[in-house]
């Protein structure tokens, strides 16, 4: 892998007058990556090399003896037994992948800070923030031909991406003292903001705040806020072209759905192209219990909005010097949301044939985007993405840190932990909700704990810097009540960080680190995966890692 970028920033501060002052900034740059795997397996070739000529009774003729792509002509492989593949058949089927992505920014604004003059409130000058930005971003990402086709076993298809997007904004934000040094109130405030932005894909959006906090004294605080938010399009949910991927999901229609033995249900299968001779018959089982499923982007997708809201204290007790601590509650919920089409191919067959589901059955957009063979199998489901769910999410944050000195150093410890109680997604209007806190599977995606949490133990002394993470992911269970994997809960996961500094100067620092100090083992599961039988983005896949890094400041 190659990993190259740059940046250039360039600024200009100054004051416009005694209490007003602009900060004008312009960044560009560039972010490039390539990548090269060896070592694949071409599926096209491995069934090449299955397929035999009868006619050579020592079994060593493929029927097309062609080398298509490969370096060597097709040798025939043995698959029954640990090393009977020949290093002829290993040669034939092995293949490189590449891929380059190239990611261009530009970001110019300007911002007007300062304080309103003679509108003041007993706490002091309303302080005001007034700016506007603009930002280009272009994106490309050229994969090799296997890789864009789907031809490596094992992985998805990642066919090429090209597009870009500009957003204009203006925004405007306000500070309100309303009370200071006063008794029950050491400080009672506000925080006002607004922003209206123009994006050549979306249009244009609006977000904006409002927040206050009262503090009694300096030992409590109490905060709370509301934001109305927003979040335009990617550009790989606006440009990606088809691609192809295989989630997990069951054929309602076959021997392995739990109500294919249902007339109404059989009637929805035969109407949507399953021959009545094999309804419920194990011959159109999903093989290995996945779905051929075919995405896409959307040029004309528009923006989520999501409306947030928190509650919660500070707390910087006198009685223990060094300690503070906070907790909060959230509440948010996000509609229009980016999602594919039926919020994924497993619950697009559930409510195809789901007769008591209104929004599935004989003609529906649900049954229509089910494509099967001539002989009753699934060849794909087609998916689009669109703004068609509804996420939402509640829980608390705690955050604590407590400093003390030791050993002739700094000792701090900080810890961040979340307890999620609700995390649901609504696929589409009329849906009913997929609760995913506590789980994971082909419904809610990602491993969703309902508690995690990262806490680190730094020690700081002169130019020496020593420091140890635990991060802690909470155990969850499979999503679907339906469908008994072989794997049905995910214990608790703690892996540790640990790392050390050395500065020489200011300028001058050298870092060792291990990352996953204990070697902790991703979970191995099973169809209710999301790649390499586990969740990678939520466990670690590469065991016991070091690293060495050198920086230097110019």
């Amino acid at each position: 892998s190659s990993f190259t970028s740059y940046q250039i920033q360039v600024g200009l501060r100054g004051d416009l007058t005694d209490s007003w002052s602009y900060d004008a900034y312009l960044n560009t740059g560039n972010v490039n990556i390539g990548d090269t795997q060896l070592g694949n397996v071409s599926r096209a070739r491995f069934g090449q090399a299955l397929l035999l000529d009868l006619s050579d009774p020592t079994g060593n003729t493929c029927a097309d003896p062609s080398t298509t792509g490969s370096t060597s002509a097709c040798a025939p492989i043995n698959i029954f037994g640990e090393g009977n593949i020949s290093a002829a058949g290993a040669q034939f089927l092995r293949t490189a992948v590449s891929s380059t992505a190239d990611f261009d920014q530009l970001v110019s604004g300007v911002t007007f800070t300062g304080d309103l003059g003679g509108f003041e409130l007993p706490g002091g000058a309303i302080g005001a923030a007034i700016g506007f930005e603009h930002i280009e971003n272009d994106f490309e990402f050229r994969p090799s031909q296997a890789l864009a086709s789907g031809d490596i076993a094992g992985f998805n298809g990642a066919p090429a991406v090209e597009g870009g997007f500009d957003v204009d904004s203006a925004y405007v934000e306000f500070y309100l003292p309303i009370l200071s040094g006063e008794s029950m109130a050491e400080l009672l405030d506000m925080e006002l903001a607004y922003r209206s932005s123009d994006y050549t894909t979306a249009g244009s959006v609006e977000s904006s705040k409002v927040s206050a906090s009262w503090a009694p004294n300096d030992q409590f605080r109490i905060r709370a806020g509301y934001n109305q938010a927003v979040r335009a399009p990617s550009i790989g949910e606006l440009f990606s072209p088809l691609g192809e991927g295989f989630p997990g999901a069951t054929d309602p229609c076959a021997a392995e759905g739990p109500n294919s033995g249902d007339p109404a249900v059989q009637a929805i299968c035969i109407a949507t192209g399953v021959p009545a001779g094999v309804v419920g018959s194990p011959a159109i089982n999903l093989p290995a219990g996945q779905v051929r499923a075919l995405f896409g982007g959307n040029p004309n997708l528009q923006e989520e909005s999501a409306d947030t809201y928190t509650y919660g204290i500070v707390v910087t007790p006198s009685a223990i010097e060094g300690l503070t601590f906070s907790l909060d509650y959230f509440d948010i919920v996000i509609e229009d949301v980016v999602s594919t089409f039926g919020g994924g191919a497993a619950n697009v067959l559930n409510t195809c044939y789901d007769p008591s589901n209104p929004l599935g059955g004989i003609g529906s957009p649900f049954c229509g985007v089910i494509n099967r063979r001539a002989d009753g199998t699934i060849d794909f489901v087609s998916q689009q993405s669109q703004n068609s769910a509804e996420l939402s999410l509640n829980g608390f944050d705690l955050l604590a840190s407590y400093d003390m000195d030791l050993w002739g150093g700094d000792f701090r410890i900080n810890y961040v932990g979340t307890f999620t109680q609700e995390s649901d997604f609504i696929a589409f209007a009329g849906d009913s909700p997929i609760e995913c806190a506590g789980n994971f599977g082909n419904l809610c995606g990602e491993p969703t704990p309902e508690y995690k949490h990262r806490m680190t133990f730094r020690w700081t002394a002169d130019n020496i810097t020593a420091q140890l993470l635990w991060r802690q992911v909470g155990e969850v269970t499979d999503d679907d009540p339906g469908t008994t994997y072989s794997v049905e809960k995910i214990d608790g996961q703690a892996y540790f960080d640990a790392s050390g500094t050395y500065r020489f100067s200011d300028s001058y620092a050298v870092t060792f680190g291990i990352d996953n100090l204990l070697d902790e083992e991703p979970p191995i599961i099973g169809d209710n995966q999301e790649q390499a039988n586990t969740w990678p983005a939520t466990y670690d896949v590469f065991g016991r890692t070091f690293f060495l890094r050198a920086t230097a400041d110019f």
